[in-house]
């Protein structure tokens, strides 16, 4: 505000000036040097004054502007991302008074069937050399750790690769037959009814609990 008030008055000063300039006839000297000194003051404050007045926009306008934002984090699944899907961590308890610890697992969603016969695969712990009705996986027994469609409601094959970072991996023979497992290997699933649809099974590492495994800790991811 201070700054127009000072521009217009700049201006009126040489307005005057410049009329009584031009009105007299003969201006003396000393008249004549006044009348400049004041036109030359007045030009000084008219430039001074809109100096002020844009450099005071400048600093309003730079206060408006937004502070930068802070890079996001990228946004993480429940245990990590792989192609953009999640990667579900899925513990499949272990049936109790079994000879042969075993679990099932659903696939559509992802959760743990309640026995081996409730689910889409079945998960299951033998020892080699031992029959069904001894107790197997117990102690320091061998353990081997198979995956199988029991109730036919899945095929299943070892991928070729890394579902998790390449699709193509799961480009496999399914079969509806029995699997050995292996920890951190990688085995792509497809339903027999539903939509269609791959999956993909992976157990980072066998359980090395005594006497007997209570669960096995599997992550599931849909491919689509």
């Amino acid at each position: 505000m201070v700054d127009f008030l000072l521009g217009g008055a700049a201006v009126v000063l040489l307005v005057v000036v410049t009329v009584v300039l031009f009105r007299g006839e003969h201006p003396g000297r000393s008249r004549l040097v006044t009348l400049v000194a004041l036109i030359v003051l007045a030009a000084g404050t008219f430039a001074v004054a809109i100096y002020h007045h844009q450099s005071s926009s400048a600093e309003a306008t730079d206060l408006r502007l937004p502070l930068p934002l802070a890079s996001a984090a990228p946004a993480l699944s429940p245990a990590t991302q792989g192609l953009g899907t999640a990667i579900l961590q899925i513990e499949i308890p272990m049936g109790t008074g079994d000879k042969l610890p075993q679990g099932a697992i659903w696939l559509d969603p992802p959760r743990p069937g309640t026995n081996a016969y409730t689910g889409d695969l079945s998960l299951l712990c033998s020892t080699p050399g031992k029959a069904d009705h001894d107790q197997n996986c117990t102690g320091a027994d061998k353990r081997v750790w198979t995956v199988e469609p029991l109730e036919k409601r899945a095929v299943i094959a070892p991928a070729a690769g890394d579902p998790f970072t390449d699709r193509v991996a799961c480009d496999v023979s399914y079969s509806p037959a029995y699997l050995e497992l292996k920890a951190g290997a990688a085995y792509c699933v497809r339903l027999t009814a539903g939509p269609s649809r791959t999956w993909v099974l992976r157990v980072p590492s066998f359980p090395a609990e005594r006497p007997l495994p209570a669960s096995l800790k599997t992550e599931v991811a849909a491919l689509g």
